[in-house]
């Protein structure tokens, strides 16, 4: 334990040293008991370990996703340098590449799945949420009540992306008359 003065008074704080294995740093933040280079670290990756690729391999970027070095000196995303070399073309305008497991750094071609605009990427982004909350991809969550149902029973205002129950939708409103 090492004895830091506090910088809003007098008083002395006792601070600990960073939880992290083989690290000496003081704990800057006393609730985590991590330093600030690991607190950040934490923040930003989840994790207090380094993720660093071997050398020459491209670089993570904060989204997740993994830049390797282009033509020009400029970087590309992986992921669509492989999808474009297995097209044999660039992507189409407007398409986006969905990770079918969800992991952004696995960039295997079985992975990977060309969608034709941004709204058919969020559908898909949609019906798997669907999929793992309820069991079937075709119910929709209401934003209300947060249950997840048919859509037949639901109602949906045209200029508005929601489906929602009429009942909990009435409630809410009366809630906050």
């Amino acid at each position: 334990m090492t004895a830091v003065k506090n910088k809003t008074g007098p008083k002395p704080m006792v601070r600990n040293e960073c939880l992290v294995a083989g690290c000496e740093s003081i704990a800057d933040h006393p609730v985590s008991g991590l330093c600030e280079i690991h607190y950040r670290r934490l923040r930003r990756t989840g994790t207090t370990t380094v993720k660093r690729r071997s050398s020459g391999s491209g670089t993570i970027t904060k989204y997740g996703y993994i830049a390797v070095g282009g033509s020009k000196g400029a970087k590309a995303q992986e992921h669509t340098i492989i999808v474009e070399s297995v097209l044999g073309k660039p992507l189409p305008e407007g398409a986006e590449i969905h990770h079918v497991n969800g992991d952004k750094s696995d960039n295997t071609k079985s992975n990977l799945v060309v969608c034709p605009s941004r709204a058919y990427h969020k559908m898909l982004h949609q019906r798997e949420a669907s999929l793992h909350a309820c069991g079937n991809p075709n119910y929709r969550k209401c934003p209300f009540c947060k249950q997840y149902g048919n859509t037949d029973q639901m109602s949906h205002n045209k200029s508005s992306r929601y489906f929602y129950h009429l009942e909990c939708k009435n409630e809410y409103r009366r809630s906050r008359a």
